[in-house]
Parts: C-alpha cells; sequence; structure tokens
C-alpha cells in the first residue's frame, strides 16, 4: 500500500473510531499529506521524520504546529504498525518541541458591557451575548437552528467538537435578546424563523459565517474603543474564568464549554489566580496609600 492510500484509510478509520470534527480531519489529513509529499517516493523513516519536523522550524513554525504534525505522524506510524503495513515506528521516543505556554486573554465584565453597548443591532448583540453568556464556540454558534433553543426550560442544545451535543443553560438576559430578536427577524423573513431554520443569517436569507462572526467581534471592540483585540473565542475564554471567579466548581465549567478533558478546563484556574493575584496587588497600593 503506497501512502498516499495508507493517509486515506487512516484517515477514514479515526473519522469513523474517534468521530473528529470535519475541521480537524482535514488538519489531520493537511500534516499527513504534507509530510507525504516531502519524501519524493523515499521510505519513511526516523531520519526522514526528524528532517522533516527540523524543516518545519527552520521554515518559522511555532513549536505547537511542529508538535502537533508530530502528533498527528505519531498517530499515524501507529496505526500502520498494527495494521501490519510496517514494522517499525519512525517516531517512537521522539519529543515533542517545547511549546510556549501562553495564557489566552480575556475582557472583564465592564468590557462585555462595552461590546454589547456598541452593537449596531440585535443581532449584533445576541451574537455577544450567546458567545459570552453561554460560552459558545463560533461554529456551535454558527450553526445554531431555531430548534436547538428550548425557550421554555431556559437552554440552547449545541454540537461542539466531535459532533457531541450538549445542553447550555442561557440567562435572563439572553433570554430577552432572543425572544427581541426572534420578533424583529419574524418581522422580516417570516418561515426564516421557523423550527429547523438557522438563527443567524446574512442579507440573503442564509446561515451566517464564522468569518462574519469574527468580523463583527473584532468591528465592535475597535468601536467600543478596547485596547484589547479579542476574538470569539476571547469571549468563550472570559465566561468560562468569570465563572470559576465567582465559585464555580471546575467539573461544572467542564460541562458548560464541553470539553472533553478536565486538564482543558483547568487552564482557566490559572487565569482566575492571575485575576486574584492582580486585585491583591492592587488592593496593597492602597492599603500602602492609606497608611502613608
Amino acid at each position: 500500500m503506497n501512502d498516499k492510500s495508507s493517509v486515506e484509510n487512516y484517515l477514514d478509520y479515526i473519522y469513523k473510531d474517534k468521530g473528529l470534527s470535519r475541521n480537524t480531519l482535514l488538519a489531520y489529513q493537511r500534516d499527513l499529506e504534507s509530510y507525504s509529499d516531502s519524501l519524493s517516493g523515499k521510505d519513511s523513516n526516523r531520519q526522514e521524520l526528524i528532517s522533516y519536523l527540523s524543516n518545519l522550524s527552520r521554515q518559522g513554525k511555532k513549536p505547537s504546529t511542529v508538535a502537533r504534525n508530530l502528533a498527528t505522524l505519531k498517530g499515524w506510524f501507529i496505526w500502520q504498525k498494527a495494521s501490519g503495513l510496517r514494522i517499525d515506528d519512525p517516531s517512537q521516543n521522539l519529543l515533542s518541541p517545547q511549546k510556549a505556554k501562553y495564557l489566552p486573554q480575556i475582557l472583564t465584565p465592564s468590557e462585555i458591557e462595552l461590546l454589547l453597548q456598541a452593537g449596531k443591532n440585535l443581532r449584533e448583540r445576541l451574537i455577544i451575548e450567546l458567545l459570552y453568556g453561554a460560552g459558545l464556540r463560533v461554529s456551535e454558534l454558527v450553526n445554531l437552528n431555531w430548534s436547538d433553543i428550548n425557550l421554555s426550560q431556559s437552554n440552547i442544545k449545541c454540537f461542539g467538537k466531535g459532533s457531541k451535543e450538549r445542553i447550555v443553560p442561557i440567562g435572563k438576559l439572553a433570554l430577552k435578546a432572543i425572544l427581541q430578536y426572534r420578533d424583529e427577524m419574524s418581522k422580516l423573513w417570516g418561515n426564516k424563523t421557523s423550527f429547523n431554520c438557522p438563527v443567524f443569517i446574512n442579507r440573503r436569507g442564509q446561515r451566517l459565517s464564522r468569518l462574519v462572526v469574527w468580523q463583527i467581534v473584532k468591528r465592535l471592540a475597535r468601536d467600543a474603543k478596547l485596547h484589547k483585540k479579542p476574538t470569539p473565542h476571547t469571549l468563550r475564554h472570559s465566561f468560562a474564568t468569570h465563572l470559576l471567579e465567582n465559585g464555580a466548581d471546575l467539573r461544572v465549567v467542564q460541562e458548560l464549554l464541553g470539553h472533553a478533558n478536565i486538564i482543558t478546563t483547568q487552564l482557566y484556574t490559572h487565569l482566575s489566580r492571575a485575576h486574584l493575584k492582580r486585585t491583591y496587588q492592587q488592593a496593597q497600593k492602597y492599603l500602602a496609600l492609606d497608611n502613608e
């Protein structure tokens, strides 16, 4: 079996076995095809693998990108060996490059309020309400249908990574914004607000794209004169951090975010501690002034 056939069969295997999202599967495919193309007919061995990863670094790729490529290739080699397609694993015992640890940017509640105030219409304000108030990923937001919103129970059904379903509660402000937006949309579009239609649509009545949501958040941040440059995911980070700062249990936050592993959620405890440290340092300044 050649490398191209091997890649196709492996992608089919992980799609069925792991239930990966389409975007994740495409990322795996790009990494595997890039490596296969680099071989130019040569055998895939340890030296070729090391050379390929080194070239990625020399091209200026981030350590996280090199680490992701290695992880993708490790999975492929393990599958090939288990399937009897090769007798060795050239990636065995290879260490990933050290990843730089960056804490994600978050917005304060007052900055969130400024974003909401900058919204020019109900749609823009509802986008912010759901990205922040429900902690939705941008893909979950744009894929929402009216049938996913349960107004009587104040919750939203969304499908996260790997098409995993979860139910997210929504607060009174978000619920009010949904009702106002639905009423406005009903007047404009009529049946476009029926059961299985998208919640967010563009001027042509088509489902809103992820890119447009990114552009909306960027423009609102500029109009609100924020010094930070938030993305839709910044609002999700802020949602999780503010929950922990206000005493929410880590397991509850994990469920709300739809994280498969609680280790991912634990990142926000670092953000929360960073917030406490800044608050303490600020308080110390006031205490020092009082003692003068």
